[in-house]
């Protein structure tokens, strides 16, 4: 019994000491992060640089939500004669889905890969930004050119595994008589995921391209 009561004012000395302790917050490290990126010009020729302005950071503004599900599919010709075949749906369970990514990128090369979906992301207007990881190389040929003097060069290569892409497309509609529809001319390879990669790039002010063939179709569904 002695030993009991001795016991307990040790138990309440040691619960006061815990549960006045301050909690440090982690500090959030913003770090600039190289990021391939791809543009094709409005006369079909391609850009290709290094560009270290499209870190996502985990503390900026969130995505757009969309209820408990998004889906965005479509199978379309653009990017100068590519071929881009996707499926992707975000929901509470995560990220689902696949695509198919061929392009020649002019005098860059040519990148034939197979990506699993790793996000779907509304950005309003029924306009997407779709990201995947590539799962699979069928032909990579790509030289990407060297960074600008004082940028670091991506510890990855463009078009290799487990490296992630991600671009953005709009559904206009799919009556008949519904105009084209529509992807943005850039795409961006990361080394690593990237944040809230629908607010972090405003893809809507570089414009939309019209998919190739009035047969091609995107559709949004949130």
């Amino acid at each position: 019994m002695k030993n009991l009561m001795l016991l307990i004012p040790l138990v309440c000395i040691l619960f006061t000491s815990c549960s006045t302790e301050e909690v440090n917050e982690p500090n959030i490290e913003q770090k600039s992060e190289s990021a391939y990126v791809f543009k094709l010009s409005k006369t079909n020729v391609w850009e290709a640089e290094v560009s270290t302005n499209l870190i996502g950071r985990s503390n900026i503004a969130n995505d757009r939500k969309n209820g408990n599900s998004l889906h965005a599919h479509g199978d379309f010709g653009g990017f100068g004669g590519g071929l881009i075949s996707f499926s992707g749906t975000q929901n509470n369970g995560g990220a689902h889905g696949s695509a198919t990514l061929e392009v020649t990128f002019g005098p860059f090369g040519t990148a034939n890969v197979v990506l699993e979906t790793v996000s779907v992301v509304s950005i309003g207007n029924n306009e997407v930004v779709y990201g995947g990881q590539i799962s699979e190389v069928i032909e990579n040929t790509v030289m990407f050119p060297p960074p600008p003097p004082g940028a670091p060069a991506p510890p990855c290569d463009p078009y290799e595994l487990g490296t992630y892409i991600y671009f953005a497309v709009k559904d206009n509609g799919q009556g008949n008589n519904a105009p084209s529809d529509q992807y943005s001319p850039f795409l961006i390879n990361n080394c690593n995921v990237i944040p809230n990669i629908g607010t972090a790039i405003p893809w809507s002010l570089f414009g939309y391209n019209n998919v190739e063939s009035s047969k091609d179709k995107i559709k949004v569904n949130d």
